[in-house]
């Protein structure tokens, strides 16, 4: 291409970043600026007396829009799209759309962090306490999201609901509003008083608030917890002290009790070791 003289220094001028100068600049790679140059995303001017590249500093501000749209999952393609084809109205569209992706996945990442603090919440609340032995003590706010046991008179053990179970994580995996983890089953309190422990709902818990529609807030603001594991006696007996435990402080109980359940392992000999955290809400 020809340039005047005037013309020639003035590109001289504006262009006066070499390929080396303007990588250092944008912490990047040569390869990738070349990369970008045979995609025509991002073209240096070319000094027709000796074939060098040059970048302008104005430049520094299109590479960061190239990287800001590659890390919000833009593919070289769809960013060659927007800088040669698109019109203003088809970059806000497209901008717009990609805000609405990350949005999404950042609901779904905080749910996973969200699920994560409230296992390890529950970790720390039993820790240091003997299995069987009920206490007392404040329950941080969470949301519950269940599905009913239409048949809980017979469902006993978790290969009794195994189907409920399955039927709520279908429900969590169609609704991004919905959680996994933690979950377990929960058993009414009138039929802990009677001694009939049969589940009554599929459950998983959350930190996240309660939509009112999906889920619901826990009752109270504390709460009569004990442990229970593979190791204790059984299970029915920890019921029991739990019941006692509230009739014996006065306390008054305004939720089913919870069993959650966060572990369940085999050692290499296949012996089963499981992990029960139980706990009522309290007035």
């Amino acid at each position: 291409m020809y340039y005047s003289d005037d013309a020639y220094a003035a590109q001289r001028k504006e262009y006066s970043l070499s390929v080396g100068q303007f990588a250092k600049l944008c912490v990047t790679t040569r390869d990738t600026l070349r990369h970008y140059y045979e995609l025509g995303i991002l073209t240096p001017w070319v000094d027709p007396d000796n074939g060098y590249h040059y970048y302008s500093a104005s430049q520094i501000s299109s590479f960061y829009f190239i990287t800001t749209m590659r890390q919000a999952g833009c593919s070289l393609a769809e960013i060659g799209d927007i800088i040669h084809n698109l019109s203003k109205a088809g970059i806000i569209k497209l901008v717009n759309a990609r805000i609405l992706d990350l949005q999404r996945e950042l609901y779904n990442i905080n749910m996973q962090i969200a699920a994560l603090h409230l296992g390890m919440w529950i970790l720390g609340r039993f820790e240091n306490r003997k299995p069987g032995v009920p206490f007392l003590s404040d329950i941080t706010a969470m949301s519950v999201t269940s599905t009913e046991i239409r048949d809980h008179d017979s469902s006993y053990h978790a290969a009794d609901i195994a189907r409920y179970i399955s039927e709520h994580l279908a429900k969590a995996a169609e609704n991004d509003r919905l959680v996994t983890f933690p979950s377990g089953a929960t058993i009414a309190y009138e039929d802990l008083l009677r001694k009939h422990y049969a589940y009554n709902r599929v459950i998983s818990l959350s930190l996240l608030p309660a939509d009112g529609v999906t889920s619901f807030p826990i009752p109270g603001q504390r709460a009569v917890f004990c442990y229970h594991d593979h190791n204790a006696s059984d299970i029915d007996r920890t019921y029991e002290r739990m019941v006692s435990y509230i009739k014996k402080n006065r306390l008054k109980a305004c939720s089913d009790l919870f069993s959650v359940s966060l572990i369940n392992l085999y050692d290499n000999e296949k012996n089963h070791a499981y992990y029960k955290y139980l706990f009522i809400c309290v007035e």
